[in-house]
């Protein structure tokens, strides 16, 4: 399977939204965030996308995969390539996720739930804080660095 990890430019910003769709992941900071968006392609088609917010803190987000695709490395292959551009621009890499086991697997670490709420003003905000099903993780420089 030959997959090309590139930037996103604003022709893909269709694709990448039915890809954060599938998953129910935000789809409204898309065009705001597009310079920090990472597609993989597959036979001239979007088949996996990934986001580094650089906002508030250094935050990897909108990782999704064509569902179809699942468990071909195409993930792995995003998350390697975000780690790269994070590295560049900070000591730590944060995410939260549902899918722990993934990232533990690509070198992160989980953190206490109360720490979200220090990180992002969002969750410190949140009537739903107490029923989140997301981990947060944070993966350090040293280990971004191929």
């Amino acid at each position: 399977m030959n997959i090309e990890i590139r930037k996103a430019t604003e022709a893909d910003i269709k694709d990448i939204k039915i890809l954060l769709s599938f998953y129910y992941l935000e789809t409204e900071k898309v065009e705001k965030t597009l310079p920090e968006f990472i597609v993989a392609v597959l036979d001239n088609k979007i088949v996996g996308c990934a986001c580094l917010d650089i906002e508030e803190v250094v935050e990897l987000r909108s990782i999704a995969v064509h569902p179809g695709l699942r468990n071909k490395g195409i993930g792995s292959r995003l998350v390697d390539a975000i780690a790269s551009r994070a590295a560049e621009l900070s000591e730590s890499v944060y995410l939260r996720t549902t899918s722990p086991g993934f990232f533990e697997k690509k070198g992160f670490q989980r953190l206490p739930d109360e720490e979200k709420k220090v990180i992002w003003n969002e969750c410190m905000q949140c009537d739903k804080f107490d029923i989140c099903r997301q981990t947060l993780m944070k993966r350090d420089k040293i280990l971004m660095i191929k």
